[in-house]
């Protein structure tokens, strides 16, 4: 519809022209162009035709010719980027510890490696 408004802005048209022209009843272009609303009305086949015509427009069906798509992948991304050889294992060694986490384990790991004995916490 915003096309067709367009188009009749584009005319100089007012609403009641077109009704006029097209053979509608008074307010129903309108009606068409604010078919969103309450009040508005949906543009069927018998009204679409005569606005059409009072619009000097046609439908004309075009065909759109879509690529089909790749089954294929794509060769550049398939393929990992190998410079500065940094392709090897990772270890525990590699990677820092954020405090906090596992405190107990990391208490007991703390003792035994200064061979101190660790209070037990009390039950909860």
């Amino acid at each position: 519809m915003d096309a067709l408004k367009a188009r009749r802005a584009a005319l100089g048209m007012t609403q009641m022209d077109v009704d006029a022209r097209a053979g509608l009843q008074d307010g129903y272009t309108g009606k068409l162009e604010a078919w969103d609303r309450d009040s508005g009305r949906r543009l069927g086949p018998v009204s679409m035709e005569l606005l059409l015509g009072a619009l000097g427009l046609e439908i004309a069906l075009v065909e759109i010719h879509r690529p089909p798509p790749r089954t294929e992948p794509d060769p550049a991304q398939l393929c990992l980027p190998l410079f500065g050889g940094d392709m090897r294992r990772r270890t525990d060694q590699d990677f820092v510890r954020l405090p906090g986490r596992n405190r107990r384990r990391e208490a007991k790991a703390r003792a035994e490696q200064q061979n101190t004995p660790v209070i037990a916490e009390a039950a909860e």
